[in-house]
């Protein structure tokens, strides 16, 4: 109660004294931050520019298949990225600070923006003067057991007249940062009512070093402009885990490698009064995992391995025409077509015997179609309304245990309003229906012989579909400072979760499928309080507080609860401190973990992370061209654990006999960085 009131107190006043924001000058629904606003942070990147907007929580987009719907929640001098392989947080930390003129945060939308399906976008401008750039990027990470993980990168940025051209090479520096020293305990419920107790300690690593190229060329073409994008990774990762003692020491190991390669075309320009964007996309890839566990009880040997490898393709062709009917509304229209494919082959070997999978081999391919419509009317300089629909038509064929083909047909409304009071306030409600993808991997087996064994493929999934309702509240202050609130409420139409199938012997696996209607409530806050006023030059303090509840009826018991791996809370805290005397600015920061759970046909799962995760940072700018990142992760050693609770027979009907805990105290971290600009 007493946090809550103070919470109160500080908005009370930060109303009261909110007053105009040199830094800030609206246009309608778009707040501008220049350069000038980010001076006394010393940013070395666009990344870093776009985490200190206020009011602002950056989101990375996601990997499904297609164009539309996929999208972050940044664009770049007005436009989306293209690739899809080269994530926009990678992208956005290639850009140099100094590249960037300004950035705009768009609220609710704005005449002639493609927000993307975001309700809230930046739009990071760059300079346009002729420049050229060399970045080089060293850095490393320490462990406590002794082990590194180092990582680089090249980047190449060089502006010519109305051209563009960028390149980089990355070295990456892949680490699973949950490993470490911890124990495997097991109880064993007997029939004879007697309990068998297993302690074994236990040991994990994880690790990889890739490799990535990426480049770029944006020239001005037929009265427009012109961007084509090559991006190739190589990504493998190497990860065991070992636990020894009685009954006998079990050793499991994971090698997995992923390759991809994608190139982009990209062209917006006007024909008329209409503005036309066309955009082409082409990615292949190639993905193989071999994942073993070997161990001997009694002198008699226990050994498996599980092999998985797959080919995937994705073609994207797309068509958006915008027209500007009046200055306070635009129409937009358009179509994208995609094809996609995955081969995917999988094998189980127990002991010398290879062990029958469902699905084990497949051929999966997809042929969607997509029109959309939307209009943008300024009604006033205080209401926005954005209102549109997507409509999506695919054909899913596999060829594996049954060949089926399937199509659906989906409608997709979407409507936002938006009430802008003042300037430093707005309102926003949203209705929205979002479709989910069907994931290719769903439709072979998967292995994981570190945790629930076997997972079958299913080819009977359908996508589920999610009725959206928001209601968001944002509110500026003291020039750097802002709440935001929002709230969402989901309906969903067949939701996916784990359900059982049976393979042609008789043997029953899990598998991802539909298992009814669910809802799903979020609650997000997020807010920024400048410390100025309270005697802390340059500081700031950030909370991020995500809580969501989601249920649904479970498919072997009737009860509800909640959705497998839906995390109900992320809560974040951090203190921060640009000193521009020293140079420097220095930050420190907690994380309160996250918890998740499973539900197969004879087992539950329950994964979490507890805290605390704390971390301590200081970089250094001597000069505008050098940096140096100094960083103290994961000081409070988080406990990564997972319980498995297994029962005789279904879970309704069977009895618990065994209990299972894996627990692994991760280690803390050193990471350097210095950064050298030419």
């Amino acid at each position: 109660m007493r946090a809550s009131l103070s919470i109160a107190a500080i908005f009370a006043v930060a109303a009261a004294v909110s007053c105009a924001q040199a830094a800030e000058q609206q246009q309608g629904g778009i707040l501008n931050f220049d350069a000038a606003y980010f001076a006394d942070q010393r940013p070395n990147t666009a990344m870093d520019m776009i985490n200190r907007v206020p009011g602002f929580s950056f989101n990375d987009g996601n990997t499904a298949r297609g164009f539309a719907g996929t999208a972050g929640n940044v664009l770049i001098d007005g436009q989306r990225p293209t690739s899809k392989s080269d994530d926009l947080q990678s992208i956005l930390q290639r850009i140099p600070a100094s590249d960037v003129d300004h950035i705009e945060l768009i609220r609710g939308g704005a005449p002639g923006i493609d927000m993307q399906g975001q309700t809230v976008i930046a739009n990071v401008i760059r300079k346009k003067e002729a420049s050229t750039q060399w970045v080089l990027d060293v850095s490393d990470n320490f462990f406590q057991d002794g082990h590194t993980v180092p990582g680089a990168s090249l980047n190449f940025t060089e502006h010519k007249g109305a051209a563009t051209f960028e390149a980089s090479a990355t070295r990456y520096a892949g680490f699973d940062d949950s490993v470490g020293w911890g124990f495997h305990k097991e109880k064993i419920y007997n029939p004879d009512g007697t309990v068998t107790l297993i302690d074994q300690r236990a040991h994990t690593t994880g690790q990889g070093s890739g490799g990535a190229f990426t480049g770029a060329a944006t020239v001005p073409l037929w009265d427009g402009t012109f961007k084509a994008n090559l991006a190739l990774q190589d990504s493998p990762f190497y990860s065991t885990a070992a636990y020894y003692g009685d009954p006998g020491d079990r050793f499991i190991s994971d090698d997995s490698v992923s390759r991809n390669a994608e190139l982009g075309l990209h062209w917006n320009g006007k024909f008329g009064s209409w503005e036309d964007e066309t955009l082409f996309l082409q990615r292949i890839g190639f993905s193989k995992d071999v994942n073993a566990s070997s161990q001997t009880i009694n002198a008699i040997p226990d050994d498996e391995i599980f092999n998985s490898s797959s080919t995937t393709g994705e073609s994207i062709a797309r068509e958006t025409l915008r027209y500007p009917w009046s200055d306070a509304f635009t129409i937009e229209t358009g179509a994208e077509g995609a094809y996609n494919y995955l081969d995917g082959e999988t094998s189980f070997i127990l002991n010398g015997q290879s062990i029958t999978l469902p699905d084990a081999k497949a051929h999966v391919d997809e042929k969607r179609g997509e029109v959309f419509g939307q209009g943008t009317w300024r009604i006033s300089p205080e209401w926005l309304f954005e209102a549109g629909a997507r409509f999506e038509y695919s054909i899913i064929s596999e060829q594996s245990d049954n060949n089926l083909s399937r199509s659906f047909f989906y409608p997709k409304p979407r409507a936002i309003l938006t009430w802008s009071p003042t300037k430093d306030d707005q309102l926003r409600l949203r209705y929205e229906k979002v479709v989910g993808q069907l994931d290719f991997g769903n439709f072979i087996a998967t292995g994981n012989l570190g945790g629930n064994g076997v997972t079958s493929g299913n080819s009977n999934l359908r996508p589920d579909q999610r009725i959206q309702y928001e209601v968001s509240y944002e509110h500026h202050f003291w020039e750097k400072g802002a709440l935001t609130l929002q709230l969402i409420h989901e309906e969903i139409t067949d939701v996916v979760d784990l359900v059982p199938v049976q393979a042609s012997d008789g043997t029953f696996f899990d598998a991802p499928g539909n298992i009814g209607n669910g809802q799903n409530n979020q609650f997000n806050l997020d807010f920024v309080l400048p410390l100025d006023h309270l005697g802390l030059k340059n500081g700031r303090f950030h909370t991020i507080a995500n809580y969501q509840l989601s249920s649904v009826r479970d498919p072997v018991t009737g009860e509800h609860r909640v959705i497998s791996a839906e995390r109900p809370q992320d809560l974040e805290f951090s203190l921060s401190q640009d000193i521009e005397s020293l140079k420097s600015t220095w930050k420190i920061g907690y994380f309160n973990g996250w918890d998740e759970h499973y539900f197969r046909l004879e087992q539950t799962q329950h994964r979490s992370v507890s805290p605390p995760y704390t971390y301590v940072f200081w970089e250094y700018k001597p000069t505008p061209d050098w940096s140096l990142h100094f960083e103290l992760d994961n000081l409070g050693q988080f406990v990564y654990d997972n319980q498995y609770f297994d029962y005789s027979d279904r879970r309704d009907i069977g009895t618990l006999v065994e209990t299972e805990d894996r627990s692994i105290k991760s280690q803390p971290r050193i990471y350097i960085e210095i950064r050298k600009t030419f």
